[in-house]
């Protein structure tokens, strides 16, 4: 149980406070993108394969690319279709993170992290925050400012994300 959104309002200071004192050692981009995750929104998963999508862009086998899905209504979580959704009971105070597999996947020394949830979900960006990643990508958003590379699409066409991702990806000699 939330008491009057307190574990929200927590996580934003948390937020905050990590974007007023940035993390010192900053980490070196990829000399090639070798693993992929992808942090998503549950309802997402359901109606795009971006997972296929990521292996055929990137030529990476399935076992390279992870995803981490996040159920912001938190009544789709540990279903048969979606066993790895990840809600606000997955949070404590401030951000910490309570559930252990999602704890690996910040942990992990990904690659490259591609954002495809929706940034009005304070805990998508505690997880974008926390992550270890080497490179972070989304799409373009006022608050996109853990990003590495924000993409603006208009109407966020997946399959043009894609397109331009690569195409960045290619020009910074990552592909």
């Amino acid at each position: 149980m939330d008491l009057f959104g307190l574990k929200a309002k927590t996580a934003a200071k948390f937020i905050k406070n990590q974007g007023q004192n940035p993390d010192s050692e900053k980490k070196n981009p990829p000399s090639r993108i070798k693993s992929v995750g992808a942090l998503a929104d549950i309802d997402l998963f359901r109606n795009y394969d971006f997972t296929r999508k990521l292996i055929e862009c990137f030529e990476l086998a399935p076992n390279q690319v992870r995803v981490a899905l996040v159920d912001p209504s938190g009544k789709n979580q540990n279903t048969l279709d979606a066993p790895e959704a990840f809600g606000e009971d997955s949070f404590g105070l401030y951000g910490k993170i309570k559930n252990a597999t999602l704890e690996e996947f910040v942990e992990k020394e990904f690659d490259l992290l591609v954002n495809y949830s929706g940034t009005d979900w304070v805990f998508s960006e505690v997880i974008l925050t926390r992550s270890k990643a080497r490179l972070k990508v989304g799409f373009d958003a006022d608050d996109a400012g853990w990003q590495d590379i924000s993409i603006k699409i208009p109407g966020n066409k997946m399959d043009t994300f894609h397109e331009e991702l690569v195409k960045y990806l290619r020009i910074m000699n990552l592909l």
